[in-house]
């Protein structure tokens, strides 16, 4: 039996790999969080400059790969006009924004109110950070769901 894999396939299975690199450790951050204020405030900063060096490296390129990949699916397919492919692609670039704005701000003060042993100042920014995760997996979630369910046609 052949096999039928087209060109598109590929790029469709690039485009979700892509997404499942970017955004797959962000669905754990909150418990990353969570066990991370646990250890003396002296020793986060570790984990924050993980978090920083894993969005610059990985996240940031893997984002660039979904885009990429994802305008030559929504070109080649003709989907421009669908809502399903057109609020996705809003919402990358609010994602990609935020990580690169506010979380990643959030993450460099972290580590510097955790070295500089401010443990007030570290819970204050601290909340801030776990807000901005929590919004950001809410719009990943949101645009799986646009991209799967199909919406408004």
């Amino acid at each position: 039996m052949p096999v039928a894999v087209t060109f598109y396939d590929v790029v469709l299975w690039i485009h979700i790999s892509a997404v499942v690199t970017a955004f797959g450790a962000l669905f754990a951050y909150p418990v990353f969080l969570a066990v991370n204020t646990k250890a003396p405030i002296a020793e986060r900063a570790n984990f924050h400059r993980l978090q920083i060096a894993f969005s610059k490296r990985i996240t940031g390129p893997a984002i660039a790969v979904v885009l990429a990949a994802g305008i030559y699916l929504a070109s080649d397919a003709h989907l421009w006009s669908q809502t399903w492919v057109v609020v996705p692609f809003i919402l990358l670039l609010v994602i990609a924004g935020l990580g690169a704005t506010v979380l990643r701000k959030g993450e460099e003060g972290l580590v510097e109110k955790s070295e500089a042993g401010d443990e007030a100042a570290y819970e204050a920014a601290l909340a801030t950070v776990k807000a901005w995760t929590l919004v950001t997996i809410a719009l990943i979630v949101i645009t799986i769901f646009f991209m799967t369910a199909k919406p408004f046609g």
